[in-house]
C-alpha cells in the first residue's frame, strides 16, 4: 500500500504527507491516509512484517472454557511490540532525513529506538522519568538519556518543548503518525496467521491508546480491504488499576482526564493518553470495553499466567490476563469464542542501569535540558 497524504481523525482534512505532529486547523491527531477505496491489494502483500508467534494457551483454553491464543510480541528483537513502532520511526527519519530522533520512554520504547538507530547510524535522545530507569541495554546502544524529574507525562511536556527547538524526528511527535502504524501491523498478522479469518475478540494492555486505537484501526481496514473473513473482532484494553484513564473514561461514559500515575506497571503509567479518546472510542464501536485490574491483583495475575502458559510477560501482560479472566467471568467473552491475547513484552528483561553508566538527570525545564545535552 502506497502512503499518499496524512489525514486529521477529528476534522478530516488532508495534508501533505511530511513530519507533522498534529492538524494544523484542529490540533487533531494525524493517521497516513492510503486511498484504501481505490486499491486492489492481495494477502500476500501483507505478509511482510515480522510475524511473531501466535501460539495456542491449551490449559488456560480448557480452563476458561474459550479457545485462547497469545501474540507474543515479546518475539520481537528487543522483546516487546515497541520495536515495531521504533521501525517504522526508523523508515520515516531516513526519509525526511533526520540525524538525531527523540522519544519519551518508561523503558520499551526507548530500547526499542536506541536499538534500531544504532543499527543505522542515528543519534539517539530518550527522556526518561527520574524514577524509571532505562534497562542496561538502552545506554548500551549508545543512547543520550535524560532522566527528568517526575512522571512520564513530564517527559511528553519536554519533548513537545524540544520539537520546538531541534530540527529532529520525535517519535510521539512529528513522525506519530508515520511511527504508529508499525503497532497497526499486529493486526494484519493476527489475522493472517488464523488464515485470514478474524477472531471473536482480542484484548492487549492499554497506556497511551496508540497500540489499542491502532489494532482497531488495522481490523477496520482488512474489512474494508476485503482481505479477512469474519465480522470485526470485540476489542478489550486493560489497564493498571492505579492508572487507568482509559478504563475510568470508558465505565463513566464521560470524556477523558488525566491521571496521576500511581502504579508499579511502569509500561502502564501514563496518566495524560495521546490516543485516549480514540481508544475510548475503538472499544465502544467494537462493542468491546477498556477494564481496570487492581493494583493487588497484578502480580499474583502475571504469575499465574506464567505457571498456565510457559510464557513470561512483563507486568503489562499480567494485566491483560486479568482484565481476561474478570471478562471471562462477567460473561463478556463467551464459551467456545476465539480469543487473541496480546503479550506486548517480557518479564525477562532488567530493569536497572549499568552502574559504570552515569545518566544526566534534569528536571522539567528546557533550559537544563538543552544544557545536558551541550547545546546554548
Amino acid at each position: 500500500m502506497t502512503q499518499t497524504a496524512l489525514r486529521c481523525r477529528l476534522c478530516e482534512r488532508t495534508q501533505p504527507l511530511t513530519a507533522r505532529s498534529i492538524c494544523p486547523t484542529c490540533q487533531g491527531p494525524l493517521d497516513v491516509e492510503y486511498g484504501l477505496e481505490r486499491l486492489v491489494v492481495r494477502t500476500a502483500d501483507l505478509s511482510t512484517p515480522g510475524l511473531t508467534p501466535l501460539v495456542e494457551a491449551p490449559r488456560l483454553s480448557e480452563a476458561l472454557g474459550i479457545q485462547l491464543l497469545l501474540k507474543l510480541e515479546d518475539a520481537n528483537p528487543t522483546h516487546s511490540f515497541k520495536d515495531r513502532i521504533a521501525a517504522s520511526a526508523i523508515a520515516a527519519a531516513e526519509a525526511f532525513q533526520f540525524e538525531t530522533l527523540c522519544c519519551s520512554s518508561t523503558g520499551n520504547l526507548g530500547e526499542a529506538l536506541a536499538a534500531r538507530c544504532a543499527s543505522v547510524g542515528l543519534e539517539t535522545v530518550l527522556l526518561c522519568p527520574a524514577g524509571e530507569p532505562p534497562t542496561v541495554a538502552t545506554a548500551t546502544y549508545g543512547a543520550k538519556i535524560l532522566r527528568v524529574a517526575d512522571t512520564f507525562d513530564d517527559c511528553r511536556a519536554l519533548e513537545r518543548r524540544l520539537e520546538e527547538l531541534f530540527p529532529w524526528g520525535f517519535v510521539e511527535g512529528n513522525l506519530h503518525a508515520l511511527a504508529s502504524e508499525g503497532a497497526k501491523t499486529i493486526a494484519y498478522e493476527i489475522a493472517e496467521q488464523l488464515g485470514w479469518q478474524l477472531p471473536d475478540a482480542v484484548i492487549s494492555p492499554a497506556a497511551s491508546g496508540t497500540l489499542f486505537a491502532k489494532l482497531a484501526q488495522g481490523f477496520d481496514e482488512l474489512t474494508a480491504l476485503r482481505a479477512a473473513t469474519g465480522t470485526r473482532p470485540r476489542l478489550y484494553g486493560a489497564q493498571a488499576g492505579g492508572c487507568s484513564p482509559l478504563a475510568t473514561a470508558w465505565a463513566d461514559d464521560r470524556p477523558l482526564s488525566k491521571v496521576l500515575p500511581d502504579t508499579e506497571v511502569r509500561s502502564l503509567a501514563i496518566g495524560d493518553p495521546a490516543y485516549g479518546e480514540l481508544a475510548v472510542g475503538a472499544a465502544r464501536m467494537s462493542g468491546g470495553a477498556i477494564k481496570a485490574v487492581p493494583e493487588e491483583e497484578i502480580a499474583e495475575s502475571t504469575t499465574f499466567f506464567a505457571q498456565m502458559t510457559g510464557v513470561d510477560a512483563d507486568s503489562a501482560g499480567g494485566v491483560a490476563f486479568g482484565a481476561l479472566l474478570e471478562l471471562v467471568r462477567r460473561g463478556d467473552i463467551r464459551p467456545g469464542e476465539r480469543v487473541v491475547l496480546v503479550v506486548t513484552g517480557t518479564g525477562l528483561k532488567p530493569y536497572a542501569y549499568d552502574v559504570s553508566y552515569s545518566p544526566q538527570e534534569v528536571t522539567s525545564d528546557v533550559d537544563e535540558a538543552l544544557a545536558v545535552l551541550g547545546v546554548s
